[in-house]
């Protein structure tokens, strides 16, 4: 069953490309010998059903395996090259990176009222050790939030999950979703009221880490607040110089110090690059209608739209321009290019169009920016509605058609 794009987008959860790009599931040996190279993580899990599955997927492997937990608890034995690395372990969407060293041994502790992000690491691991930290202070110090977000987090697995196994029902779209939304709803406004300003005070005792990188990045997506961004541009500037280039501070340092456009203003402008290395500038296209379409590699939602974005631009390209702008790694970028042609533009800058994105303030995937043939932006719409929102300006009746029954299966 195919979820409708809004509802997708609801769903989507940090992980959902993996699952795109994750080959069959493998059930975890549970033996009680492993290869020297190997790392065991076992887990107990209070109160979790025999029988239930947990996703994970190590860093550098292409391939989604599950493990099942039995009398509460679940083992995963697996080699690596490398000394260390990251599995993330996946709970239909919520995930917990788990820090991996070559010969040791990872204790996970997790129980009935935690979805997997919140669940305890015992390692050495300094980044595992902050990431610790911070998942204690949010439960200690910020417990209607905690309590709130895993209500959240774990109704969007069971939904993600219902969705996956084709067993979404009538009562699921009537209830469940509109029970979801307000969830999500009430965990971004604590967010906005107590989450981002006591979290930014607490990063100002922490040393540098990959928590805190995440943190920030989340707040630059969600909260232009004034005085949360001055805070965060602060925090900012703990970030050592060798961390820079990391794809995630480059798009939280373009968010934090982003001039935004709003819709009614004239477009802004950017330099971006064909797969074949030529420069365009968004602008090329003034005395048309132009689509700006912002997606990245296996989007579940960007996916779905795709084939209607193609008929809409085959029927339509005397009268409007669609330009897909990837935020997205320059491999991924060539790769998405090789699997799914397309007639219409695709660009990027080779560093995740990081400026472009937070310019046009983008937090989820695909965004359209619906843009006059004088450079006026009309609309900036997420998922499906993006393409409907482009129909009102452009008509097409049979991309219309299409779409909107696609949306009903």
């Amino acid at each position: 069953m195919l979820l409708s794009t809004g509802i997708f987008m609801l769903v989507r959860a940090t992980f959902v490309h993996i699952c795109a790009i994750a080959g069959q599931a493998q059930n975890t040996k549970n033996s009680s010998s492993a290869p020297l190279d190997s790392v065991i993580i076992e887990g107990v899990v209070t109160y979790m059903p025999d029988g239930a599955r947990l996703n994970y997927l190590q860093e550098g492997v292409n391939a989604m395996q599950e493990t099942i937990v039995k009398d509460g608890k679940f083992r995963i034995a697996i080699s690596q090259k490398e000394k260390e690395s990251v599995l993330h372990l996946i709970q239909f969407g919520p995930s917990l990176d788990i820090y991996t060293e070559i010969g040791k041994k990872i204790k996970v502790i997790g129980d009935d009222a935690h979805t997997v992000t919140y669940w305890h690491v015992e390692s050495d691991n300094f980044n595992q050790k902050e990431n610790n930290a911070y998942n204690l202070f949010i439960q200690e110090k910020l417990p209607e939030f905690y309590e709130a977000d895993n209500k959240s987090r774990l109704a969007q697995s069971k939904l993600t999950e219902k969705s996956m196994s084709g067993t979404l029902t009538q009562e699921d779209q009537e209830k469940v979703i509109p029970e979801l939304r307000a969830l999500i709803q009430k965990v971004d406004a604590l967010r906005k009221e107590k989450y981002n300003a006591a979290i930014l005070d607490f990063m100002k005792e922490r040393p540098f880490s990959k928590r805190m990188i995440d943190e920030l990045w989340g707040i630059s997506i969600y909260d232009h607040t004034p005085s949360i961004v001055e805070k965060a541009r602060e925090i900012f500037n703990k970030i050592p110089q060798e961390a820079m280039n990391e794809p995630q501070v480059v798009e939280t340092k373009a968010k934090l110090n982003a001039d935004r456009v709003q819709v009614g203003e004239q477009m802004k402008d950017f330099t971006l690059f064909d797969r074949e290395g030529n420069k365009h500038q968004l602008s090329e296209f003034k005395g048309k209608y132009t689509i700006l379409e912002f997606t990245e590699r296996g989007c579940g939602g960007c996916i779905f739209i795709k084939p209607f974005l193609e008929e809409f631009y085959k029927r339509n390209k005397d009268k409007a321009e669609i330009i897909a702008i990837y935020n997205d790694t320059k491999e991924n970028w060539i790769k998405e290019g090789q699997e799914r042609k397309v007639s219409y533009y695709e660009w990027s800058d080779n560093t995740r169009s990081a400026e472009p994105v937070a310019a046009y303030d983008i937090k989820a995937y695909p965004t359209f920016v619906i843009i006059d043939p004088n450079g006026k932006i009309l609309d900036i719409k997420t998922g499906g509605d993006g393409l409907l929102k482009a129909l009102e300006y452009i008509p097409d009746a049979e991309v219309e058609k299409k779409l909107k029954e696609a949306h009903k299966s």
